[in-house]
């Protein structure tokens, strides 16, 4: 089924397209036609009403669309995994009593409909996202109340993840959280940004102006007026006076109950120790109950901190080894040192990190604190993955996934004369003093298609809306100035010969449109724009683009100044290299020249400043990149993918982020992150080849034991006569994958078990399928059950067969866990075979010829009795457990793997179990 409301998102997004190109009905028909041409109108689920015809789904889009105006960002989907231990619920709660003074977070929502053209449905997701993401926290009014947690946000790159934790940060100044502490970046330019945003969209000042308020944002607003809130960070950039935190600029002012402070610093070991300094020097000097004292410790009381930490992974994640040779306690890295530092100030206290590539944080040891500062950042509350939204312009979409048809959109561009080994213009490996001498074909090719793609751009009404190119070819900033002076005097002399209507110019501008732009465009919208239209743009493309080809890497005053240019549009060609590379924005970003290298997942993923929202101009967007970093970026965005299912699999398991192992796919010629992040992972090659998975652990849980009951008779009932039926064996032979995939996706195995989980064993069929191995396209499936010499076992009736349960005692029980010390016996596993298995090891078994054509699954209706006694476990259902015997030769494709230290202690558990 497809729900209508993602149609009709997804037919907007086109039409936002196509008003420029052609007549409003036009555009509005060939939007609703391109998705729904092959959608059977009994596919299409609205949530009030039914269709009988597709034309009352076209009717309906119609009168819809011509009313709605303005959407940025459609509705994505989130995920949380949490950990509820010492957690009081109490936000929503709250909300629904009408407790909480909201003043900022109405501010912020009006803002977003009003000033940033955000539609009410988005708005409103916003709202339920930050929502589930304060509930996560703990009440800040409650006094005396100790509480420490830590969570990670995981969003795409560029897809709204600062929308995210400035509306999550009007919600903590309303709910009573008096210190809040913005971790933004370690460049100034990303820090500039971050306050910039917090100016308009929390503080509603301008903070880069001293002598008085002036008002904006937030606090323009009709209705709307400036609450006091300290701060000692400011806007204003100077390369000689940046605006971050200083012990002078606190003026003597101490953290106080009225109010909030708000800090938005860099992660800089300098800074940080400032603003550790500033709250250890005005914790001597207060009293009451606003000091907790406990021994040597000295803390903050009844002022609640949240820390958040914007781009998580990088520089946060200790990189130090925990202990030395010697077995001494080593201290952690400088930042992670002082962020943790910071927490240990505080009694009540919140670390909130967001990240888009959160590898390294989840390679973070879950339980190795430090003598004095305490625990590491690792999220063990909680975990929120947000999902992109449909019109999110993202790896997935861009570049693909490994192992599918889907390549991305066909706006790639494979190039070999840059960034390649041999490469003339700026090759694989080069020094500082390198002097590119001319610039690439390829790059005069982006230049030249950044000319039409803006033409094109100021043709569909966009003339006023920020338009930027960037280039990225190097780490060395001599080399990426050279690159830029190279630059400019193409950029120079092709200005002059389109003012001048030079012929061949135009001629070589034209055949690139015709081979490149107009083929493009018809594919993604079927329509087009005709070369007269756009032909005019040319000059003024030139004339705003003058002069702005900009050197953005910290040795050249050159800045990226969307904010002053919001009216007109900033135009802008940025050559640059690490400051371009992660969390700062290109706004409009249309053309990417990209071929600097590297093998991080991580750096690499940061690096594609080419991922946000691109409505209206999808089209044009083009990514010139090596065929190399082309099949890297599938790679990253398949790992990736895989992670994110990993965490929704431990939200739908109800796990906490301590007790569900993450792993993350490896790749032979790439690292996830740096070796010193990765310090506590281990590598992991998962290959069931050879060996017997059988599930010995089970949910205590009634509902799921009924469930898997359930998930297994269906299994069964759907297979219908068995092809070998005698008094001890129930076998159906070379019945396909597919019906072994659909049992594994609804069998709840206990807590996501490193090998014997159902979701992870589907995941390893589907990447064996993927590399057109065979060897699992067919499987014998046999239900076990006692022959009938053993008559102390009663006859059930299961799927309408006949069996004998089989009996188990139970060797463990927790409050969540009821654990068996092994299932399976030596004779079920040649069940389907012809084969008498007395003198032969179960090693020996999996090597036999029936067993290399077929892979065994093996389903067990269990009475498992309490420990050392007869009696049965008495639940409303028996226990179904499974057991896959898997042959000992042909062919398998190892699945390999990073995992983290919570993977690691359950996987040893596991092993021990068994």
């Amino acid at each position: 089924m497809i729900h209508y409301n993602e149609i009709k998102a997804n037919v907007r997004g086109v039409y936002e397209t196509l008003k420029k190109l052609m007549p409003f009905p036009q555009a509005i028909s060939t939007s609703i036609n391109s998705f729904l041409s092959s959608i059977p109108v009994e596919q299409i689920l609205h949530p009030s009403r039914t269709f009988s015809s597709i034309e009352e789904v076209v009717d309906l889009l119609n009168e819809e669309l011509s009313e709605e105006v303005n959407i940025i960002v459609e509705d994505g989907e989130q995920h949380t995994i949490f950990d509820n231990k010492d957690h009081i619920e109490w936000y929503k709660q709250k909300k629904a009593e009408d407790a909480i003074n909201f003043r900022f977070w109405p501010r912020y929502k009006k803002y977003l409909n009003h000033i940033k053209g955000w539609a009410t449905s988005t708005v409103e997701n916003l709202d339920k996202t930050t929502d589930g993401i304060i509930e996560l926290f703990e009440d800040p009014t409650v006094k005396n109340r100790a509480f420490d947690r830590r969570g990670l946000v995981v969003g795409y790159v560029q897809s709204g993840k600062t929308a995210s934790f400035m509306g999550v940060i009007n919600k903590a100044i309303d709910s009573g959280y008096k210190i809040i502490i913005v971790l933004a970046g370690m460049h100034e330019n990303l820090r500039q940004q971050t306050q910039e945003r917090i100016d308009e969209e929390i503080l509603g000042r301008d903070t880069s102006i001293k002598a008085e308020i002036k008002r904006i944002g937030v606090s323009t607003l009709p209705g709307e007026t400036y609450y006091p809130i300290d701060t000692f960070t400011e806007s204003n950039y100077d390369a000689r006076k940046n605006g971050d935190f200083n012990l002078k600029k606190s003026h003597g002012t101490p953290p106080t109950s009225d109010r909030c402070i708000i800090f938005v610093v860099k992660k800089n070991k300098s800074i940080l120790k400032n603003l550790i300094k500033y709250f250890k020097g005005w914790i001597e000097t207060f009293d009451g109950d606003l000091v907790y004292e406990d021994r040597d410790i000295k803390q903050f009381n009844n002022l609640p901190l949240l820390i958040v930490d914007d781009e998580a992974d990088q520089a946060s994640v200790n990189t130090k080894p925990h202990i030395n040779t010697d077995g001494e306690e080593v201290d952690p890295t400088a930042i992670n040192e002082c962020i943790r530092e910071l927490l240990q100030l505080f009694r009540q206290k919140i670390y909130l990190a967001y990240t888009a590539t959160p590898f390294a944080n989840i390679f973070i040891h879950h339980d190795r604190p430090h003598t004095i500062l305490g625990k590491d950042l690792f999220p063990e509350s909680f975990i929120k993955t947000l999902d992109a939204p449909s019109n999110y312009f993202g790896p997935k979409r861009v570049f693909g996934l490994n192992d599918c048809e889907e390549f991305g959109l066909p706006i790639n561009r494979t190039i070999s004369d840059s960034g390649l080994k041999e490469s003339d213009f700026v090759p694989l490996k080069h020094k500082a003093d390198y002097t590119p001498e001319n610039i690439s074909e390829s790059l005069r090719e982006a230049i030249d298609s950044f000319i039409i793609s803006s033409a094109i751009r100021w043709f569909r009404g966009q003339s006023k809306k920020h338009n930027t190119m960037l280039i990225h070819c190097t780490r060395y900033t001599s080399v990426q100035n050279k690159i830029a002076q190279l630059v400019k005097e193409y950029v120079e002399k092709l200005s002059d010969h389109i003012i001048n209507h030079d012929a061949d110019t135009i001629k070589k501008l034209k055949n690139l449109y015709e081979k490149d732009h107009l083929p493009t465009t018809i594919s993604m919208y079927e329509a087009s724009h005709c070369w007269n239209d756009i032909l005019p743009n040319f000059s003024k493309v030139i004339r705003k683009l003058e002069s702005n080809c900009l050197i953005i890497n910290g040795t050249v005053g050159d800045i990226l100044d969307y904010a002053n240019k919001k009216e007109t549009g900033l135009w802008v060609i940025a050559v640059g290299g690490d400051k371009l590379s992660r969390g700062l924005t290109l706004e409009g970003l249309t053309i990417s020249y990209f071929t600097r290298t590297t093998s991080l997942y991580d750096t690499l993923m940061q690096m594609g400043r080419w991922f946000g929202y691109r409505t209206g101009f999808e089209d044009l967007c083009r990514i010139y990149t090596t065929k190399k970093l082309y099949d890297w970026y599938r790679n990253i965005s398949t790992a990736f993918e895989v992670l994110r299912a990993e965490l929704i699999e431990m939200e739908r398991l109800r796990l906490t982020p301590k007790e569900f192992g993450l792993r993350i796919i490896s790749h032979p010629d790439m690292m996830i992150t740096s070796t010193m992040k990765m310090r506590d992972s281990i590598p992991l090659r998962l290959n069931y080849k050879g060996t017997c998975t059988e599930t010995t652990s089970f949910p205590n849980n009634e509902k799921v034991i009924e469930s898997n009951y359930q998930c297994a008779e269906s299994l069964i009932l759907g297979l219908r006569r068995p092809d070998i039926n005698e008094k001890d064996k129930i076998v159906w032979l070379n019945r396909r994958v597919s019906i072994i995939e659909d049992f594994l996706d609804n069998y709840q195995t206990y807590k996501g078990l490193p090998a014997a989980n159902s979701k992870r064993i589907k995941q390893y069929l589907e990447t064996q399928r993927a590399k057109d191995i065979t060897d699992f396209d067919n499987w014998n499936i046999a239900l076990i059950t006692l022959d009938n010499s053993q008559k102390k076992d009663r006859v059930i009736s299961f799927s309408g067969h006949k069996i004998r349960p089989v009996s188990r005692s139970l060797k463990e029980e927790a409050s969540d866990k009821l654990f068996i010390k092994m299932m399976t016996d030596k004779i079920d596993e040649v069940v389907d075979l012809d084969t008498d298995p007395r003198h032969l090891s179960r090693k020996q078994i999996r090597k036999l010829p029936g067993r290399l054509s077929n892979p065994l699954l093996m389903i067990y209706v269990l009475n498992v009795t309490d420990y050392g006694r007869d009696d049965v476990l008495q639940f409303n259902k028996n226990i179904v457990g499974f057991a896959i015997s898997w042959s000992d030769g042909g062919n398998s494709v190892d699945m390999q793997y990073y995992v983290n230290t919570v993977y690691q202690e359950l996987d040893l558990n596991e092993d021990e179990e068994n």
